[in-house]
């Protein structure tokens, strides 16, 4: 173990070797989670005073609160310039936070995405028809949902049937319809991921209009979380606008959790109802889990309701921990997230995307 007395440079051999172990632990070689998670955490303490004194005050490791980033967001790396920032929103979305990144962690995150996409996500399809209702990473080059979405579809979508269909005047119903009608005409399953307020507003808007389709068999619907803002949907509820609208089974929904401070992304895992409005527990990986802690003292909980913190070892320039804005809901099967803490308030992304589809009227 590095013995640091001063903080660790960016090219210093300690990074090097954790950076490769990160990658491999990712790809399934035979890595010491804990190990690399005990140097992440020796790293955070060293080049961040303010971390080393947080972990001080309550416990090493513990998560950082995501608020953090809204104020005096933590970076590792001062001799590395960050060659990405995306920007995060509070939770009432009038101000924002930035998370830089230096090419490793956006190396990591890549990773982190494609493997987990692969493993939970589009198991068993070829090239479908990665439809995204967010706007293009270059319309919205600050928007960690934009960038990971497009990582997916490059890695995984048909080159000419995925498209973002959402930009500043809301859904293009013409793209939509157009890139839907080619996939059901080549019988290629298609895979809808975006926001949750933006489905259900456009879903509301489709059925108001007396529109639906039939999408191919395998055909997959990934919510990323976010609400609108007068009520919250249950998962029931999303997968019957699914099968009404664009004829994909319960079976092929699933809820994607991310965050901007984190590189990785939590699937569902069991398709069991856990959480209030039926939120399915979130799969955890070696290199990612979701746990639970008490509001009132930060201890860790295995059973019940508390603070959602996620543990993403893909985390290199920041603390790997983050205490997150949301509840969690520990269970025998895993961690379920229902809802954001402060009430009726959504996380940036969500609440940025809402209000194009919910105050604009949908053209096409």
């Amino acid at each position: 173990m590095h013995c640091a007395t001063k903080r660790i440079a960016y090219r210093d051999t300690f990074v090097d070797e954790l950076y490769e172990d990160i990658g491999r632990l990712v790809t399934g070689d035979a890595v010491d989670a804990h190990l690399v998670e005990a140097r992440l955490r020796l790293l955070a303490r060293t080049n961040s005073a303010a971390t080393a004194a947080y972990w001080d005050h309550h416990e090493d490791g513990v998560g950082v609160p995501d608020s953090a980033y809204k104020a005096s967001p933590p970076y590792l790396f001062p001799d590395r310039e960050p060659v990405r920032v995306f920007e995060t929103s509070n939770t009432t979305g009038t101000g924002t936070g930035r998370v830089a990144y230096t090419p490793r962690g956006m190396e990591l995150m890549k990773t982190s995405i494609v493997r987990n996409a692969g493993a939970r996500l589009l198991r068993g399809l070829a090239e479908p028809a990665v439809i995204r209702l967010v706007p293009s990473e270059q319309a919205a080059p600050r928007m960690i949902m934009a960038h990971g979405m497009e990582v997916i579809a490059r890695r995984f979508g048909h080159a000419r049937l995925s498209s973002c269909v959402l930009d500043g005047s809301g859904v293009d119903r013409h793209a939509l319809r157009r890139l839907l009608g080619h996939a059901v005409a080549e019988e290629r399953p298609v895979v809808l991921i975006g926001a949750t307020s933006v489905f259900v507003n456009l879903c509301q808007s489709l059925r108001e209009e007396g529109e639906s389709w039939r999408l191919p068999s395998g055909s997959r619907l990934v919510d990323a979380g976010g609400h609108k803002r007068d009520r919250r949907v249950s998962v029931e509820e999303t997968r019957a606008m699914a099968a009404r609208v664009f004829g994909i089974e319960p079976r092929g929904h699933c809820n994607l959790f991310g965050m901007t401070e984190l590189a990785s992304q939590l699937y569902d895992g069991w398709d069991t109802a856990v959480g209030p409005l039926g939120e399915r527990p979130k799969a955890s990986e070696p290199f990612v889990r979701a746990q639970v802690r008490a509001p009132d003292d930060l201890s860790l909980l295995e059973r019940g309701a508390g603070l959602l913190e996620v543990v993403d070892l893909c985390v290199l320039d920041r603390p790997c921990a983050l205490l997150t804005g949301d509840w969690g809901l520990a269970h025998p099967a895993g961690v379920a997230v229902t809802g954001r803490v402060a009430k009726a308030r959504q996380r940036g992304c969500s609440l940025a995307l809402d209000q194009v589809t919910a105050e604009r009227n949908d053209h096409g």
